[in-house]
């Protein structure tokens, strides 16, 4: 395992060679369109351009855990966070009148950093691979077909990085100190109980063995607690689940300007949606209904109403589905942007939501989730926000439970920084169109599928 002063060596220069790219990027672009070298009034502005260039790699994830990473997922990220950068240029070129970038210049060298900067990290990815090899995963599950789904999740988001070694349900854990000698990562199902969770972990950490878990719900309000000591006691001090009068203010502040600024952006495309939505199936184009807030209160959420009129008339409150019926043909598009939400940026102006945060449901399923999941009602200690953790890091079929942790991190670890990385974070969302992977294929072929990779790579049946 990579130790944490190797990991700051390598981030450091990671960061340094993606630099010199970009720079090289603007000299190559150049040079091309001028036959000569960049102006000497670059080196005054080099420093802006380093600065801007790196906050924009690091809101978008591309210093964080980039060696578990898909490289189809890093090729995404670099081209969207290039396209930002690019647009932050020309926009600056604007407004300075004696600019050495033209709109030529600097198109050219978007192609070029773009390049340089994803063939730098193939380069890269490759070199790690190489060194640092597929790691083996050992799963531990209650039962195969618990064993399966988790597979399939280290399947589907790591590829090039986890191989499924071997899995072990409950019923055979005397197996498992040989298991452990031919294995990286163990992996345990949340399902296991408190306490043969314990014990698995106590004996990988025995063995040296790296261990991924699925938090329980109150182990996340323990992050960031307070260590205290009452007589001979070790005891954490955990403070409520919610921001404090400062934290309030800075968020209402960052709320008011960026929904405002926003609101004057995308005015086109409200505008456009306003007089589209209503041209292409009955209705009006904006669609309201109750939601509950900050506190249980109820409020009315605004969005563009992307589903027929009366979609609920005679089924009552239920969830969408993938290809649900009663979305339009032009709702279909604007679900899968998230420019239907863009209406809700009036409610962060009134005070009802924030950017970011939770988001907010209908009472009748939070009454529902109340019942399914523990702790659900800790969400609503803040306000819901037009976006959150839970959409830029799930997915659309994640369950209840698991966009919960999401929130719950949130609030825990909220900060300014932290709203503006998952704004950024949002547009790449929308840009990339989610997509509900596996949801229409049936279970059975899916686990059918699992079970025979798993047979060829030997984890299953040992």
């Amino acid at each position: 395992m990579i130790s944490s002063v190797e990991g700051r060596v390598c981030k450091t220069m990671l960061i340094l060679s993606d630099l010199a790219l970009v720079h090289l990027g603007y000299l190559i672009a150049y040079s091309i369109l001028y036959n000569s070298f960049i102006h000497a009034q670059y080196i005054n502005i080099a420093p802006w351009i380093s600065g801007m260039f790196f906050l924009i790699f690091y809101l978008f994830n591309l210093y964080t855990d980039w060696k578990r990473t898909n490289f189809r997922q890093i090729v995404y990220t670099i081209v969207l966070s290039i396209g930002i950068f690019t647009i932050l240029t020309i926009g600056a070129a604007n407004f300075y009148s004696h600019s050495i970038f033209s709109l030529k210049a600097v198109m050219l060298a978007f192609v070029v950093q773009t390049i340089l900067l994803i063939v730098s990290r193939f380069s890269i990815w490759q070199t790690a691979r190489t060194i640092y090899g597929k790691k083996k995963v050992l799963i531990i599950a209650e039962n195969e077909k618990i064993g399966l789904f988790l597979a399939d999740k280290v399947l589907s988001h790591n590829k090039g990085w986890f191989i499924i070694s071997s899995f072990l349900t409950l019923s055979k854990n005397h197996k498992l100190h040989n298991r452990l000698k031919e294995t990286d990562i163990v992996l345990i199902s949340p399902t296991i109980e408190k306490k043969q969770k314990s014990e698995l972990i106590g004996l990988c950490n025995e063995h040296g063995k790296e261990v991924l878990i699925v938090p329980e719900l109150f182990e996340i309000f323990v992050q960031g607690s307070g260590v205290q000591q009452v007589d001979d006691m070790l005891v954490f001090s955990i403070r409520p689940a919610k921001f404090s009068l400062i934290q309030r203010a800075v968020k209402r502040g960052f709320d008011l300007m960026a929904a405002t600024i926003l609101l004057m952006i995308a005015s086109p495309i409200i505008i456009f949606l306003w007089i589209l939505i209503p041209l292409t199936s009955r209705g009006p184009a904006l669609f309201k209904q109750e939601r509950i807030g900050r506190d249980e209160e109820p409020y009315q959420i605004y969005k563009f109403r992307s589903m027929v009129q009366d979609a609920e008339k005679n089924t009552g409150p239920i969830l969408a589905t993938v290809d649900d019926p009663r979305v339009t043909r032009i709702g279909r598009m604007i679900r899968s942007t998230r420019l239907d939400e863009l209406p809700q940026l009036f409610n962060v102006l009134k005070g009802e939501m924030s950017l970011v945060g939770p988001r907010p449901e209908r009472k009748f399923f939070i009454d529902q989730f109340t019942q399914e999941v523990t702790n659900y009602t800790q969400r609503l200690t803040v306000k819901p926000g037009v976006t959150g953790l839970a959409q830029v890091m799930a997915k659309y079929n994640t369950t209840v439970e698991d966009k919960l942790r999401f929130d719950l991190m949130y609030i825990r670890h909220y900060s300014l920084t932290l709203d503006i990385k998952i704004f950024l974070q949002t547009i790449r969302v929308m840009i990339q169109r989610e997509q509900a992977e596996g949801v229409e294929e049936k279970n059975e072929q899916r686990e059918e599928q699992l079970l025979q990779l798993l047979r060829e790579n030997k984890a299953v049946g040992q």
